[in-house]
């Protein structure tokens, strides 16, 4: 029998906030965009989130210049705009 000193090691610290995780086989090539996707979920974020916000920008680009279709009393442009954001037309 061999007699080990447990007070020595440290506690694991997962670093999934969710809880229990479990093994899943992958292929390889997906593993880094899976692992991030997946860790952007398991940090309440949703990837698309980021496309989004970039897209919301443009947008706000696009008003503060006074593009075509982005003037004051002229939404026909950014209501198209936002509706393809929506419907995840890009």
């Amino acid at each position: 029998m061999h007699n080990y000193k447990l007070n020595n090691l440290t506690p694991f610290k997962s670093k999934w906030k969710n809880t229990p995780t479990k093994l899943i086989r992958i292929p390889e090539i997906l593993e880094s965009k899976i692992l991030a996707y997946a860790h952007s979920l398991d940090n309440n974020q949703n990837a698309d989130n980021s496309l989004v916000t970039v897209k919301l920008k443009e947008i706000i680009v696009k008003i503060d210049n006074k593009e075509k279709g982005y003037k004051n009393n002229s939404a026909s442009q950014l209501i198209k705009d936002l509706k393809e954001l929506i419907n995840g037309d890009k």
